[in-house]
């Protein structure tokens, strides 16, 4: 009798389990209540009325010439020299000049530290102007337009712990694309990989999509069979 009473509450669990997971898939296909859907495949779409209330907007992949500038942290090795690090995608390049604070100084090297972490650069710095040798500082690289390049507002821009990304137009669906970028100055940043001049892109407001496409995917509970 045991037994079977066992097996009878097994089988009860796994449907209730299942119908649970049928519901969930279901209910990721209804509009719910912030006016986000989510398709896997697909991507995110919004109602009217969300589009409206968040000021969407969208632009295409353009062509811009983007003079950019970099901001280091130097520390003073000698009375006219200072060093930082630097990433391997960094555009500083040696004979760059170099403002730390009112001193003008020129950029000495740039050379692939030894035991560093994997991409790091030491850069090194020489100054006019006297320096405190041991004293933190702060320079400023300024990187001259190259030509024009893909680019995409910065408001286009997302910024997460997985990397950087932009909605990407599919449609009537929008869909969280992972980029690379280059050169940035107030207006636009750089694409170098992910997009093409021409492309579709949601310009704003892409924080507002995350956190919708977020709450599409993870807002439900989990389903278990102690409900």
């Amino acid at each position: 009798m045991k037994k079977s009473i066992l097996i009878i509450l097994s089988s009860l669990c796994a449907l209730l389990c299942t119908s649970c997971n049928e519901s969930a898939a279901k209910s990721a296909e209804k509009t719910p209540e912030n006016g986000a859907q989510f398709k896997k495949g697909e991507g995110l779409s919004l109602t009217d009325e969300m589009k409206k209330s968040i000021g969407f907007t969208v632009a295409e992949v353009g062509e811009e010439e983007i003079a950019s500038s970099i901001t280091l942290d130097l520390t003073a090795t000698q009375s006219n020299e200072a060093r930082g690090t630097v990433p391997s995608t960094s555009a500083i390049k040696p004979g760059m000049e170099i403002s730390i604070d009112s001193i003008k100084g020129t950029v000495l090297s740039v050379e692939k530290i030894p035991f560093g972490m994997p991409g790091d650069f030491e850069v090194t710095v020489t100054t006019a102007g006297q320096l405190t040798p041991g004293s933190q500082l702060r320079g400023r690289v300024e990187i001259p337009a190259s030509g024009a390049v893909a680019a995409v507002p910065v408001s286009a821009l997302l910024k997460t712990a997985e990397g950087s990304f932009v909605y990407t137009v599919n449609g009537s669906f929008y869909v969280r694309s992972p980029v690379k970028t280059g050169a940035a100055n107030s207006k636009f940043v750089e694409i170098t990989d992910g997009l093409y001049s021409g492309d579709e892109i949601v310009a704003s407001p892409v924080m507002s999509l995350w956190m919708a496409e977020l709450q599409v995917l993870r807002g439900g509970k989990a389903c278990t069979c102690g409900h």
